[in-house]
């Protein structure tokens, strides 16, 4: 038997609470956070035994679009199979061979669960907000926690986790070249652009009820339309490039939220502590791709600190 599947992949049979009662559940964790899983574990994997195909089957986790459509197929005996919307809390009936049942419905997860801290990310385009973000996702799933972490982004740029866990940077640029719609430069979409930080704040929302810590990248400017997600985190952390524009971070971010951390970004390999006290100031660099390969512990610290509260909670 192949075991290299097994160092990527780990499927466990667990149970969703709804609001119709408990369904079965088949959970999915990637377990190498900064590699892509590869295609070609597809033969090799199994279901896991526990697993009782004549029952409902509630597909739950990150995943790329080819495990889910193998998972799928795997299970295609059951009498209804759905997959889980984080986002939304809901879990979307996709294929069914019973009567009360069609693809399409949905059903509301109840989770019940204390809000998680949402740390929101923001600061000046091109000091490091997404590199940072999934440089500190990478770091604190490392860590072995046990815990449930889930980065957001709030912005339009086109790229997700995929983009940081593929070493062809060529093929990352021309599809988030090719795919990337920048609704606030044209002029038949720009009025969306409230309506899409208040679907994410809702997404957020929904998020902190269900993981241990939501990083929220919410892009470049400090736009009012942003308030309705940023009332939705709980701590704040600021990277720039340009010291003077700080400020128009704290003023969006410090009437509702805890600020941990500003971060100078530079161009140099560098960590320096400016200060420790009301909050974390530091100099560090070089946020970029392939450069930065870890959080400074200094800064880790404080995130690792609020996970650990909300663990005693």
């Amino acid at each position: 038997m192949n075991l290299d599947w097994q160092k990527q992949v780990s499927l466990e049979v667990t149970q969703l609470k709804t609001t119709e009662g408990n369904y079965q559940t088949l959970l999915i964790n990637l377990l190498p956070p900064r590699e892509l899983i590869a295609p070609d574990i597809l033969p090799h994997l199994e279901l896991p035994g526990e697993l009782d195909l004549n029952r409902e089957v509630i597909l739950f986790g990150q995943a790329p679009i080819w495990l889910y459509v193998n998972l799928t197929k795997r299970c295609r005996s059951v009498p209804w199979l759905a997959c889980y919307d984080a986002r939304k809390n809901l879990a979307v009936i996709v294929q069914s061979q019973v009567a009360e049942k069609a693809p399409g419905d949905t059903i509301s997860a109840s989770l019940n669960q204390t809000p998680c801290p949402a740390i929101l990310i923001g600061g000046l385009p091109d000091s490091g907000k997404s590199v940072l973000a999934n440089t500190l996702r990478w770091d604190l799933l490392k860590k072995n926690l046990n815990k449930q972490i889930f980065l957001h982004r709030s912005n339009w740029d086109g790229q997700g986790n995929w983009a940081y866990e593929t070493a062809n940077r060529q093929l990352v640029e021309r599809l988030v070249r090719e795919n990337e719609f920048r609704i606030h430069e044209n002029d038949l979409t720009r009025h969306l652009i409230p309506d899409y930080f208040e679907k994410n704040s809702r997404d957020v929302k929904n998020l902190r009820e269900l993981v241990d810590l939501v990083i929220v990248d919410v892009g470049g400017k400090p736009q009012l339309e942003k308030i309705p997600l940023v009332e939705q985190c709980t701590h704040y952390i600021i990277i720039s490039k340009s010291p003077e524009k700080i400020g128009e971070w704290h003023e969006l971010c410090r009437p509702k939220l805890q600020p941990l951390a500003v971060i100078h970004s530079v161009l140099e390999k560098t960590i320096e502590v400016l200060s420790t006290n009301p909050f974390l100031e530091i100099v560090a660099g070089i946020w970029r791709e392939g450069e930065m390969l870890t959080v400074p512990d200094v800064l880790l610290e404080p995130v690792l600190r609020e996970i650990r509260w909300h663990r005693n909670y």
